[in-house]
């Protein structure tokens, strides 16, 4: 277990996971043009609702899963720990969703922050129906990456990507069926990914319900599911404002927004997939607070490269992915991407919480967060619109990560590398006011360009140590690390 194994199992898994969770960015080009404004606002709060539904029966078993599963496997347990991590999320992942329905087509589903169940309703039918294929899907596909089957992690993600973008373009373009093309489309590309994953590793698993790992999995999650439930609500929040109050077409950009920015999140948790196991690994090992701390530098340089990276190729990327009454993203990116590097950098160092086993720190953590998130929200999107929604989620996430971070090291004391947090600081300060400039219009567009381009790599370069400067120029020379 090393930085290197770290890199291989980043650049494979992480990969994967990339191209996964890329699928909703790939596509927008496509769902920008062929949709109205309108549409793509509607679609985007029938996916974020299906996602609420999710994961209210998630029950956070898969981080309940990646953490005593190994065990259950070193007892000769570990095809049945599988079997009923599936079962058990199946029962509510059946049952809400269900209820969810019969509710819409009774018509009791019909608010001003939703679109209406009654013109939608094949959407809001197939978007209810994948939830169980999604929570087997990720069981099966995180069981795969744990027993290091790489052929079929690899098949189950590429063709449920493949499957995804593929019948969503033609069904949009060709049958031109709306919303119903992109829903259906992801709806069968999940299908087939779990049909591959379950083929592929159906001899490491064994269906079935046994109350003793049930009972454990509930009692290693229940701490988490609070937090896991509130800091979901805390990235989403402000798309029920933002419909709401200013409607879909205002919501369609802030979509497309929360979108770009998403894409810094997707490394993060491209880098946690594959940190996560052999952070766990590393538990009670001597050479655990090394690891620990020269991950957590290097996952903060990539994600203020990540940052400064996207803010400087911003008016390219809005030029490809949307029409120019999408432009307006470029001023509020700012604001979404510090919150969304400060949120990402709770979420590893909330690592000492795990460690320690006191991980109610993390639901009180998410709960402060949400209430400040909604506080602004309430007072403030009426006037300021996606303003308002850009700085709930600056303010909300700079509270979680201090409060992350200053608990998890009264708990358990990991020797982090001060001067990466500096520099992490210094970054989002930058950016914040690079973003102010250029929308007060105080500096041109290609002024703004080249110092994000130059703090994305001169920062990233302070962050890390010689040791690792030198590992990346060796990574460039012979496509390897040394251990």
């Amino acid at each position: 277990m090393s930085i290197k194994a770290l890199s291989v199992d980043f650049v494979f898994y992480g990969f994967l996971d990339l191209l996964q969770r890329s699928v909703s960015i790939i596509m927008v080009p496509v769902y920008t043009r062929v949709l109205s404004q309108k549409e793509y606002g509607d679609l985007d709060i029938i996916i974020i609702f299906s996602s609420v539904l999710f994961i209210i029966v998630d029950l956070q078993f898969t981080a309940g899963f990646s953490r005593l599963y190994y065990e259950h496997q070193a007892a000769g347990k570990g095809k049945r720990f599988v079997g009923t991590a599936i079962i058990g999320r199946l029962i509510g992942g059946v049952i809400i969703p269900a209820g969810f329905l019969i509710l819409g087509l009774l018509g009791y589903i019909e608010f001003n922050f939703l679109p209406s169940f009654k013109h939608n309703t094949t959407a809001w039918i197939l978007a209810a129906i994948g939830i169980p294929l999604t929570l087997t899907y990720d069981i099966l596909l995180l069981h795969a990456r744990m027993i290091r089957s790489k052929k079929w992690f690899a098949l189950g993600s590429l063709s449920n990507c493949v499957f995804s973008c593929v019948l969503s373009a033609y069904f949009a373009v060709v049958w031109k069926w709306g919303i119903v093309s992109v829903v259906l489309g992801l709806f069968i590309g999940k299908l087939v990914g779990l049909f591959f994953l379950g083929f592929g590793i159906r001899k490491e698993v064994k269906l079935c319900l046994d109350l003793e790992p049930f009972k454990e999995l509930i009692r290693y999650t229940w701490p988490l599911i609070p937090g896991f439930w509130l800091s979901f609500g805390s990235v989403y929040v402000s798309r029920f404002f933002v419909f709401a109050e200013l409607g879909a077409e205002e919501n369609a950009i802030l979509s497309l927004c929360m979108k770009i920015t998403g894409v810094i999140g997707m490394f993060a948790i491209a880098f946690q997939s594959a940190w996560q196991p052999l952070a766990m690994a590393h538990i009670g090992t001597a050479a655990a607070d090394v690891f620990y701390v020269r991950s957590t530098r290097l996952f903060i340089a990539g994600s203020i490269f990540s940052m400064f990276c996207i803010a400087a190729f911003l008016d390219p990327l809005l030029t490809l992915l949307a029409p120019s009454a999408y432009g307006v993203v470029k001023y509020y990116f700012p604001l979404f991407a510090v919150g969304m590097v400060l949120s990402t950098c709770a979420s590893n160092i909330q690592l000492g919480h795990q460690i320690a086993k006191t991980t109610h720190w993390i639901s009180i953590s998410a709960f402060i967060t949400i209430a400040i998130n909604v506080a602004v929200l309430i007072n403030f999107t009426k006037n300021h619109g996606i303003f308002a929604a850009g700085f709930a989620w600056f303010v909300s996430f700079t509270a979680s990560y201090l409060i992350m971070y200053y608990t998890a090291q009264k708990y358990y004391k990991i020797p982090y590398d001060n001067k990466a947090f500096f520099y992490l600081g210094l970054g989002c300060g930058l950016l914040l006011m690079l973003g102010f400039f250029s929308y007060r219009q105080l500096i041109p567009n290609w002024i703004f360009t080249v110092c994000a381009a130059m703090i994305g790599v001169v920062l990233p370069w302070l962050v890390i140590k010689d040791s690792e400067r030198q590992a990346i120029k060796e990574f460039f020379r012979q496509r390897s690390l040394p251990i």
